[in-house]
């Protein structure tokens, strides 16, 4: 539903957000390990991502995991240096654009679109 759009907004946007500091300083080039040594401020985000990432490796056992979850593969990627932001964002902008659903029973499935 819709309760969570404006916390996202939030975070995403708003000049004031930790986790937006966090991701403007990765963007200009600081490492993870650089910025949480000079800051008292937490970002949420930084060891949420990571864990997600750990829980999903754990219990989904599927091929390609990181095609179901681009965006949250990618940040954990970028927050650990497997690559940089800009490469990350590359990474996306180049996907194949499919359809996405999700069922009732809380299941998320990608297909392809009719133009494949």
């Amino acid at each position: 539903g819709l309760s969570g759009v404006g916390d996202t907004f939030g975070t995403c946007f708003g000049p004031l957000s930790r986790n937006r500091k966090f991701g403007y300083r990765l963007g200009q080039g600081e490492t993870m390990e650089e910025i949480l040594a000079s800051t008292t401020e937490v970002a949420e985000g930084v060891e949420t991502s990571k864990a997600l990432v750990k829980m999903i490796k754990k219990k989904c056992k599927g091929y390609r995991l990181d095609l179901k979850f681009p965006i949250l593969f990618g940040v954990a990627d970028i927050l650990e240096g497997r690559q940089t932001p800009e490469e990350g964002l590359k990474g996306l902008m180049s996907m194949p654009m499919r359809m996405e659903s999700f069922d009732e029973r809380g299941y998320y499935s990608v297909s392809r679109s009719e133009s494949d």
